[in-house]
C-alpha cells in the first residue's frame, strides 16, 4: 500500500443521473493516474451513518487515490496539468484538451472537496 492518501469527496446535482455522473467520473480517473505518484483509484458512494445536521454539504461520493511522494509536489503537478480544481480544469478544457472525458453540462454545479491523508505511523491489520 502506499504511504499516503488523497480523499476527493464529491456530490452531483440533484438533476443529473447517477449513472452520468459515474460514467464522467470513471473516464476522468485516468487523466489523475497519469501524474507520477499517483498509484490507484477506488470510488465510492457514501452511504451516512453519523450525520451532522449542521453541515452544509453533504457529499455522495468518494474519490480514494493512494500515492507516493511528497503531496506538495503532488499538488503542484496536479496545479501544472490544470487537475487540481473544478475552474482550472474548466480552463483545461476550455482551451481545447481532448484529453479525458468532455466537460458536462452540470459541470458548474459539481462540487468537489479534497485533502491530502498523511500517515501518522505504520499500518496497522487486523489479527487473523
Amino acid at each position: 500500500m502506499a504511504q499516503n492518501l488523497q480523499i476527493v469527496f464529491s456530490r452531483v446535482p440533484d438533476h443529473v443521473d447517477e449513472a452520468e455522473f459515474n460514467a464522467w467520473y470513471d473516464a476522468h480517473l485516468p487523466e489523475i493516474l497519469s501524474i507520477p505518484g499517483f498509484v490507484s483509484a477506488q470510488r465510492f458512494r457514501l452511504e451516512p451513518v453519523v450525520v451532522d445536521e449542521e453541515a452544509r454539504v453533504r457529499y455522495r461520493y468518494l474519490a480514494l487515490y493512494e500515492v507516493e511522494g511528497d503531496p506538495a509536489e503532488l499538488l503542484a503537478a496536479m496545479a501544472e496539468r490544470q487537475l487540481g480544481t473544478r475552474d482550472s480544469y474548466a480552463e483545461r478544457k476550455a482551451a481545447g484538451d481532448d484529453g479525458g472525458p468532455e466537460l458536462p453540462a452540470w459541470w458548474d454545479e459539481v462540487r468537489f472537496a479534497s485533502w491530502n491523508c498523511i500517515a501518522t505511523g505504520e499500518r496497522v491489520a487486523a489479527p487473523r
